[in-house]
């Protein structure tokens, strides 16, 4: 499970060239990175390092992608399995208030799951936003309390 401390942003990088290939009017808004172990719980909770700087967008598009690797298990006794669900938020930056939860993010989904072999995984979000200062974070939670979960090495890549 280690990848070299470059693999993901190289990751990142190759994901915003692709992205911006696609769609030749994609400006990157934010880049982050972040190394190290982080225990998941049954309650959304922020993803460390996975937090946007605030920046001023003058409305329309806004696109995220969140890649990580990413694990779940659930003791052998208990037959369901368990599933990482992910949201990417943005927030307005004078008061924390969320004003988007980005689409396909915004419901119940399986980033990973007990089912499979832990890995590396990529959502992409997108909303049409109103002019406005934003931050935009990654949440995620455990389906159930029985299962436990990690994420490793992350990145958010955020684009107008």
């Amino acid at each position: 499970m280690s990848i070299k401390k470059n693999g993901l942003k190289s990751l990142a990088v190759a994901a915003v060239i692709a992205m911006a290939s696609a769609t030749a009017s994609a400006e990157v808004v934010s880049a982050v990175t972040a190394n190290g172990y982080h225990q998941l719980m049954d309650t959304p909770a922020p993803i460390g390092g996975m937090t946007s700087p605030v920046f001023k967008h003058s409305g329309g598009r806004l696109v995220a992608m969140y890649s990580s690797e990413c694990g779940a298990s659930v003791a052998p006794q208990y037959s369901d399995r368990a599933i990482v669900d992910v949201n990417i938020l943005v927030t307005n930056a004078a008061d924390s208030q969320v004003v988007a939860t980005l689409s396909p993010s915004d419901g119940t989904s399986a980033f990973c799951s007990s089912g499979g072999a832990p890995g590396t995984f990529s959502t992409v979000g997108v909303s049409n936003l109103p002019p406005g200062t934003y931050r935009v974070s990654v949440r995620a939670r455990l389906s159930h309390e029985r299962a436990s979960g990690w994420m490793g090495a992350r990145s958010l890549v955020v684009m107008r």
